[in-house]
């Protein structure tokens, strides 16, 4: 990290490298589309080269990364007309040889199911709920966000993320349970 800040650009090279994937699954799972997934990942690194001198440390580089995805994703859903109910394979990023990323550490989603097959189901629903509940989910289960955090970064009422969240989590569980 320090020797990217000083502009070292194989020192950012492996920072990309060991981040990519995780900036890809975030954004994925967020904007529900493979390309603009690698266009978000693409621009995410872009930001972070142009402003890595001026990371402070305050936060650990996957911190920084995270919310720096976070935001960008946020922004294009901002920006995106809204394409309600659209429906997403994961397919699509599996047959491409992806993987999915959910934390940098040892830490996943298939460590807390025996079965990745479930794990799979799981993830095909979370990405085709609505924006509303997909996005406030993800946020608190994938990324580790508070209801406070979550609720500054969409701009709503904290009672309303919980809600959601709590409304995502049921329709998962029901869906699993047919």
């Amino acid at each position: 990290m320090a020797r990217s800040r000083k502009g070292d650009k194989s020192a950012f090279e492996e920072l990309v490298r060991r981040h990519s994937k995780y900036v890809y699954t975030t954004a994925f799972f967020m904007i529900r589309d493979s390309h603009e997934a690698e266009d978000i990942s693409q621009e995410v690194f872009v930001k972070a080269y142009l402003a890595i001198s001026g990371f402070r440390g305050l936060s650990s580089f996957k911190t920084w990364i995270r919310k720096l995805t976070v935001n960008t994703c946020i922004d294009k859903i901002r920006i995106k007309s809204k394409a309600a109910n659209k429906k997403v394979s994961l397919d699509n990023m599996i047959e491409e040889g992806s993987e999915v990323v959910l934390y940098e550490t040892n830490q996943n989603i298939e460590k807390f199911f025996q079965d990745k097959e479930l794990v799979r189901e799981i993830l095909k629903i979370v990405v085709n709920l609505e924006e509303n509940y997909r996005i406030p989910l993800i946020l608190r289960d994938f990324q580790d966000y508070s209801y406070l955090e979550i609720a500054e970064i969409l701009k709503k009422p904290v009672g309303t993320v919980k809600t959601n969240i709590h409304r995502a989590r049921k329709i998962i569980k029901d869906k699993i349970a047919e």
